[in-house]
């Protein structure tokens, strides 16, 4: 008998085939477990990026519970002041968006500028939105106005006269309602000029409040929700401030009516459900004003022996709806505090008349006739008065 032969050389070889088959099982076990994790992970990432596009449950543009955070807050917070202002090199607040802004700009212009570090410019047009720009042609006149004042902070608010675009239409059926592909483009560029690339200048991008319509405050809602997301993009430059959540009462939806700072419920908005009354757009310049405080420490730099006055940019209407020709002005910090005579206007949506605080800012701006969202019912203003 040979080796080959030997009962030992039958047993190695049973071992050795043994050994083979089970090296063969567990490696196809790993194989498909390779692959089935592969598949998996491939999966996964198909879904979040769904999910970042388009919201998953349909209905979450009616239920409108829980709004999200400002983006950025929590990194904005931790950055200190861009730079030292003073009343030589104030720090340039621009001041910008449709007639919202109009509304609750003069109101921020004068508590900046009451600290005397603030020099503040108020750039608004009645009507006007990013997707339809044949009032404004916002692109070219943000990068003029950029250019031209290279502001340090930038607040803007846009979308009301955009609301109306919302819908459930996905035409090529990919998950993503139509209207969206094309406005999320116009937020981007608009942002991207704002920022100004490497300037990295801070601003404030404020969506549309709620409205009194319920179709147009679903809109209101959808816009809000694709400007948050896009802010996220440029955070911590951009920061994104939820006026629709600032708006909103105890459920979520629009109400006239709120309690301002101190707990008392005022008139916030006015009869076309749209714009902002003096109270509501003081309420949302001073809830900007303690985050561009705490930004830039102004209080800790504030000049107030030296106010300085804000301006209202060439091209910008002199009129807003609730809020007329009323313009509030730096306080006179002189010694001389006899009044100058003054006009008073009505405030749309308001049986009373209100008279604006002394040294009112003029402007040199011609009247422009514009339209509105859902515009008041024209009445005849009141003859003027002086008080």
């Amino acid at each position: 008998m040979t080796d080959e032969d030997s009962p030992d050389t039958d047993s190695r070889r049973r071992r050795l085939a043994t050994r083979q088959r089970r090296i063969r099982v567990v490696g196809a076990v790993v194989a498909v477990a390779l692959i089935a994790l592969a598949t998996g992970t491939a999966m996964a990432l198909r879904d979040n990026d769904n999910s970042s596009a388009t919201p998953t449950d349909k209905n979450a543009r009616v239920k409108r519970e829980s709004p999200a955070p400002d983006s950025s807050i929590g990194t904005v917070k931790r950055l200190g002041p861009p730079r030292l202002i003073s009343h030589d090199n104030p720090m340039r607040l621009w001041i910008g968006g449709d007639s919202l802004a109009g509304s609750f700009g003069p109101a921020l212009g004068q508590t900046g500028g009451a600290t005397g570090v603030v020099d503040a410019s108020i750039d608004y047009k009645v009507s006007s939105g990013l997707e339809d720009q044949g009032i404004r042609d916002w692109d070219e006149h943000a990068m003029e106005a950029m250019a031209d004042e290279d502001p340090d902070h930038v607040v803007f608010i846009i979308g009301a006269n955009d609301v109306s675009i919302v819908n459930s239409h996905d035409g090529d059926d990919d998950g993503i309602d139509d209207w969206s592909v094309a406005y999320r483009e116009k937020v981007h560029r608009m942002m991207e000029i704002l920022v100004g690339g490497s300037r990295h200048r801070i601003v404030y991008w404020l969506g549309p409040p709620t409205m009194g319509d319920d179709d147009l405050n679903v809109g209101a809602f959808e816009l809000g929700r694709l400007m948050r997301s896009e802010a996220k993009k440029f955070a911590p430059d951009i920061v994104y401030i939820d006026t629709y959540k600032i708006f909103a009462d105890a459920n979520g939806d629009y109400s006239r009516s709120l309690p301002d700072a101190t707990g008392e419920v005022q008139e916030m908005r006015i009869s076309d459900g749209v714009h902002f009354s003096v109270d509501g757009g003081k309420y949302l310049a001073d809830k900007l004003w303690t985050r561009i405080d705490k930004r830039w420490s102004v209080a800790a730099q504030a000049d107030p022996s030296n106010p300085i006055d804000y301006s209202i940019a060439e091209g910008s209407n002199d009129y807003v709806p609730g809020i007329g020709r009323y313009r509030p002005s730096v306080p006179d910090q002189s010694e001389d505090t006899t009044p100058p005579p003054l006009d008073t206007t009505t405030t749309i949506g308001s049986p009373t008349t209100t008279t604006p605080p002394t040294n009112p800012v003029t402007t040199t701006t011609k009247p422009v006739v514009t339209t509105t969202i859902k515009p008041p019912p024209t009445t005849t203003p009141p003859p003027v008065t002086t008080p």
